[in-house]
């Protein structure tokens, strides 16, 4: 019998691929049920342009649905723009917590295939062969909410670099969720997360495109949540894999984790099955875009949201945007500047504790 801890998106699709192939698989979950851990939102798939390839690619065959969207408003700290949303048509967003969610359609495909689960309980790592329990340290945290609206155009989404209510460099943003709601989540990194619900009051009170499509808004719920990355990451100690935010396989550029829980959960599986080396799987596949991350978030910590507005400078209202193209791959020395800054980044993590 092979026990996981936690049933979030990394420990699933480890128990999927472990049961495919004939194991006995126990999953372990503190919360009462899957997908309980925040209500359903929506989160971007980052770096990956199918969703239906990538969950192959991963060894399950869960399918949901994504949500595209074919504009977005785009504001800054002097600008508020409003784009064609470029590679953003290709980036899927999908459903997180509740009973649509890719968790959800992943604790379905588990169970059809044998793997059982114990919910509400205490001590889950207890006898586990793979750690998914999530985040132990806070590096960043979001606090979100749900709200009535039936305005917000439902094609759009709207993101926000403004380091005087998500320092320092972080975002906050607004997606349609349903047909009547839609959800406002700002970010922020430590040390600036104790401040984090006063910011994101102040930045509903003095910014007008937020007052606009939030102002006299009915909340329906609110919520939060924190995150961590870890490099290098906790793959295994103690005779037990780690797997996700466990092992510290998380975005600390924008908190896009969800590309790398699913991999390292895949990876571990692997790993137990005798098909593939758990250590070589996650440098080949996830450390490059690791890298990409971590140097991006040293930029951002040092210049903040000036960054941001430098490289959207040449835009305005109208223009048709492929943000994956915003940093300047195809510059001679962008290799090694990206290897610098990573290396940088990595350095001042150790030495200050905050990304």
């Amino acid at each position: 019998m092979i026990r996981i801890a936690g049933a979030g998106l990394a420990g699933l699709c480890a128990a999927i691929n472990l049961a495919r192939q004939g194991e006995k698989v126990a999953v372990f979950e503190k919360q009462k049920e899957v997908g309980a851990r925040f209500p359903p939102n929506l989160q971007g798939m980052k770096y990956v342009d199918s969703l239906e390839k990538f969950l192959m690619q991963v060894g399950v065959e869960s399918k949901v649905k994504p949500r595209t969207f074919s504009r977005f408003f785009f504001c800054t700290r002097k600008r508020d723009l409003e784009l064609g949303s470029g590679n953003y048509k290709k980036m899927s967003f999908v459903v997180r917590g509740g009973r649509d969610s890719l968790e959800y359609a992943l604790y379905r495909e588990a169970e059809r295939l044998g793997v059982s689960f114990e919910f509400s309980a205490l001590s889950a790592k207890q006898g586990a062969n793979i750690v998914a329990t999530g985040a132990s340290e806070c590096h960043f945290a979001a606090a979100g909410m749900i709200l009535e609206d039936s305005d917000f155009p439902r094609d759009h989404f709207l993101v926000m670099f403004d380091d005087r209510y998500s320092p320092k460099g972080w975002y906050c943003y607004i997606f349609p969720v349903g047909k009547d709601e839609i959800e406002f989540v700002n970010c922020a990194s430590q040390p600036y997360v104790p401040m984090l619900s006063q910011l994101t009051k102040k930045a509903i009170a003095e910014r007008k495109i937020l007052r606009q499509f939030l102002e006299g808004k009915r909340v329906v719920r609110q919520f939060g949540g924190s995150g961590a990355a870890s490099f290098p990451p906790l793959i295994f100690s103690g005779g037990r894999y780690y797997v996700g935010e466990a092992a510290g396989f998380q975005d600390p550029f924008m908190g896009f984790g969800m590309k790398y829980a699913l991999l390292s959960g895949k990876l571990a599986a692997d790993d137990i099955l005798k098909r593939g080396s758990y250590e070589k799987g996650w440098k080949e596949l996830i450390l490059p875009d690791m890298r990409k991350d971590i140097a991006r978030r040293f930029l951002l910590s040092i210049l903040g949201d000036a960054v941001v507005e430098f490289f959207m400078r040449r835009y305005q209202s109208g223009d048709e945007v492929d943000l994956s193209h915003a940093a300047p791959e195809n510059f001679p020395f962008y290799s090694a500047v990206e290897w610098a800054f990573f290396q940088l980044e990595v350095a001042k993590k150790r030495l200050g504790g905050n990304w």
